[in-house]
């Protein structure tokens, strides 16, 4: 079994507001010293010269591939690299570049693995009610989180989520059987992570624009089988941007931004 990590780092990026004094060497360095024993593809994509220099002189990868795709073209292009080697036991992680982890995280993406067709380390605050900032549509239905199932693993306690970002664990099996749902990613103009995993998940539909457009893309997909996507509680990787922070993640992760940095 093949474990990789399927790396993605720009210059550009959405706007979004990120923890002050953390950059994206930060992140890198975190991702590396967690999962050194772990295979690196990297995909730079529209990268300034002096972050290029940089990931070649400071970091080491098996594969470093610069491309010119932007966000959703960067994705499928790590996608179709892993499709030409994977096979249905191997481990990969998709990866952004504005998350920090903790120690336990390739441990626990190998267990979650044992139960979920997908798994994320992250648990976004957003799918509890008593988020502060931006809550998940699909909580503002319910009194204190998400529609979820619990499973008690030997090290984590892990739920299920009707979505998350770009950055999630998946094995070589399912990433073959669902490439034709990620080929959106190839010409997409903007992340299509909600909505892709709510059609991966079998999310029921709500009557607004958003979701009633996802309508044909279900019934394209109507015949294959519901994905379930699983996240520890609580997660092992933090998302940098301010907007989704909550304060008793920061303090756990405190020693990991404090190590990031020495």
């Amino acid at each position: 079994m093949r474990k990789i990590i399927l790396f993605r780092i720009s210059s550009k990026g959405y706007p979004k507001v990120k923890v002050d004094g953390i950059n994206k060497y930060d992140s890198l360095k975190n991702l590396q010293k967690i999962f050194k024993n772990w295979e690196w593809i990297c995909v730079a994509d529209n990268c300034d010269d002096q972050l290029l220099n940089n990931l070649k002189s400071q970091f080491s990868f098996d594969q470093l591939i610069e491309t010119q795709l932007g966000n959703p073209g960067s994705f499928w292009k790590l996608y179709e690299t892993a499709l030409s080697f994977i096979k249905d036991e191997d481990i990969v992680y998709f990866a952004e570049d504005d998350y920090l982890h903790l120690p336990e995280a390739p441990s626990a993406i190998i267990e979650g693995l044992q139960y979920f067709d997908y798994v994320t380390l992250y648990d976004h605050p957003d799918k509890y009610k008593n988020h502060t900032g931006p809550v998940n549509p699909y909580t503002k239905l319910t009194a204190y989180s998400e529609p979820t199932e619990v499973v008690e693993g030997e090290t984590a306690v892990w739920r299920t989520s009707n979505s998350t970002t770009m950055t999630f664990a998946v094995t070589g099996k399912t990433l073959k059987a669902d490439k034709d749902i990620w080929s959106i990613t190839k010409t997409a103009k903007k992340d299509f992570d909600f909505d892709n995993f709510c059609v991966l998940t079998k999310q029921p539909t709500i009557l607004k624009s958003r979701f009633i457009r996802q309508i044909p893309r279900k019934l394209q997909f109507w015949i294959k089988p519901r994905r379930y996507l699983g996240v520890c509680i609580p997660g092992l990787s933090l998302h940098l941007e301010q907007a989704y922070l909550k304060p008793s993640d920061e303090k756990r992760f405190l020693k990991q931004l404090i190590g990031t940095k020495s």
